[in-house]
């Protein structure tokens, strides 16, 4: 009613003849009007479900084993069913019964495994979860399927401590992997490039060899995933290997300033390698990939974790950032990640040579005064830009 109110406003307005209103009339009326389900009947099914399952939960006890284990199959089996009638008739919010039925598969399992008294050391739960969850998302094409298959994948990563192997590391990799390859929205591609990632520091625990830099490696091999992405999803993935080195870059700088990095050893053969790599990787990126070539500064890092003092691989934080955000500049590029990773620099920077020579107020005077000096650069760059362009 409110849309033909407005048909007649327009009309009168003389925005619109009668005869667009009768055009426009017939094709709206022709339109397949989505059935909804009315609110007593929704009410009626949440009391209904809620009085199901106090009643299950408070006889739980005094249920059979097999009988708990094929009542949770059952309420799977029929949210799925739900869904399907659901989607097929237009009523409701089918995706909701699918992710209550991807529930009760998760439920059955762990039912299952208590009522058989499996080990849930290493669990299977969050590997089928996960992969259900990814074969929903390849069925159905939903958002809700991608978030539960990262959380689940987190998990299923964490479950492999402390005892990794080979072999389900490896079917990890490769299920992220097809997933990555296989998915064709941004979403699904960035949160599977972050379980590789992910994936890649559990080096720590997989191989003997203590190396500090497990996620400067992981990051360069990551760099061949952009030849099995097209043009377009490079560019949406080119901010990630960004970031991640940026938080990298601040991470090495804030360990190297405060501890003495014992924990690791460090070596010459292995700084060589990883300087050599870089520089692959800054001709690699400067020839197909010139978006991700501040990348190759962590290619030193090997050499400047060897200054106990940190001034190095500061003052290599410090040329970065600022390198960063006058290219970004020059190129008009959006300067908001710069100067976040600036500041951050900035913040590390203080603690590690200025906090106990600094007051606490004093410290955050200088950290507001140089943003807002910062900030007054960034006007002042903008505004003489665009007066050179008018």
């Amino acid at each position: 009613m409110d849309f033909e109110r407005k048909l007649v406003q327009w009309r009168n307005e003389g925005f619109i003849d009668q005869a667009a209103v009768d055009r426009i009339l017939t094709f709206e009326r022709g339109q397949p009007q989505k059935k909804k389900v009315p609110l007593l009947l929704l009410i009626g099914l949440i009391f209904f479900t809620l009085a199901v399952f106090s009643f299950i939960a408070a006889n739980w006890q005094a249920i059979p084993e097999l009988v708990k284990v094929a009542l949770v199959v059952a309420l799977m089996w029929i949210f799925y069913i739900i869904a399907y009638f659901s989607e097929k008739k237009g009523v409701g919010q089918p995706i909701l019964f699918r992710l209550l039925g991807l529930a009760m598969f998760g439920a059955s399992i762990l039912v299952t495994a208590q009522t058989f008294h499996f080990s849930l050391s290493n669990s299977v739960l969050p590997w089928a979860i996960f992969i259900a969850a990814l074969a929903h998302y390849f069925q159905w094409r939903h958002l809700a399927y991608v978030m539960i298959a990262f959380i689940f994948g987190i998990f299923t990563l964490t479950s492999f401590l402390p005892d990794t192997n080979w072999v389900e590391w490896g079917i990890f990799v490769a299920i992220s992997l097809a997933w990555f390859y296989f998915s064709k929205d941004d979403a699904p591609k960035i949160l599977s490039w972050m379980l590789l990632f992910f994936s890649g520091l559990l080096m720590w625990d997989l191989v003997t060899y203590s190396s500090p830099f497990w996620p400067v490696w992981t990051l360069f091999a990551l760099i061949l995933l952009l030849f099995l992405a097209p043009k377009d999803k490079q560019e949406l993935l080119s901010p990630l290997y960004l970031i991640f080195g940026a938080v990298m870059l601040v991470v090495y700088l804030a360990l190297r300033g405060e501890t003495e990095m014992s924990l690791v050893d460090l070596n010459w053969p292995e700084a060589v390698m990883l300087a050599v790599a870089g520089i692959a990787v800054l001709f690699l990126a400067y020839t197909r990939f010139r978006d991700i070539m501040w990348i190759s500064i962590l290619g030193a890092i090997g050499f400047l974790l060897y200054d106990d003092t940190a001034i190095a691989l500061a003052l290599v934080a410090e040329v970065s950032a600022l390198a960063y955000l006058i290219i970004a500049q020059r190129q008009s590029r959006m300067l908001s990640p710069g100067f976040v990773y600036f500041i951050l620099v900035q913040f590390v920077i203080y603690v590690i040579y200025a906090w106990e020579r600094l007051d606490m107020s004093l410290f955050f005077l200088v950290g507001a005064l140089l943003l807002f000096a910062l900030s007054a650069v960034a006007w002042w760059l903008n505004r003489k830009r665009e007066g050179a362009a008018s």
